[in-house]
């Protein structure tokens, strides 16, 4: 969320140019549900806020999200993990508030989910999995979860 109220960064840098505080929780009350990650809470109208916010401010520059999706604990079973309801869910909702934002005017153009595999976190590890296709890690196999069907579906329906 912005806040007019950070102090000016004494040197320059990605996460100091931001001018942004974080909050997972509002008068106590976690936003939303969380994902594995503790940082990560499934809050799709914050999606469509921050794009609103950016086509206001910035006078609604062309938009690309680069990088969108939840994660699910690293030791599900295959099985359990190939059943990713709650991704569905969680993409179905943010597309939706994408959706809206477009339909009022923001130039958004392109989504992408994060992730295509299930991979190496830089600050997990393996212990959480993010991908849409579940990878065994001692063979590297890989296993479509439902959320890449659900995408598949959503894709044809949409080619024109």
């Amino acid at each position: 969320m912005y806040d007019p109220h950070q102090p000016k960064p004494k040197y320059l840098g990605y996460q100091q140019d931001w001018n942004v505080g974080f909050a997972y929780k509002k008068n106590g009350v976690p936003i939303g549900p969380r994902a594995n990650s503790n940082w990560l809470y499934n809050v799709p109208w914050g999606m469509y806020k921050a794009v609103m916010y950016i086509k206001e401010r910035y006078g609604n520059p062309t938009i690309i999200l680069s990088e969108n999706g939840m994660d699910d604990p690293g030791n599900f079973t295959r099985s359990k993990a190939l059943h990713d309801t709650t991704r569905i869910g969680y993409f179905k909702a943010y597309l939706t508030q994408l959706k809206k934002a477009a339909d009022e005017g923001a130039n958004l153009v392109g989504y992408f989910a994060w992730s295509l595999l299930d991979n190496f976190e830089w600050r997990s590890g393996y212990t959480s999995r993010f991908g849409i296709v579940y990878v065994d890690y001692t063979n590297l196999k890989r296993y479509p979860k439902i959320s890449a069907y659900w995408f598949k579906k959503l894709l044809e329906r949409n080619k024109d």
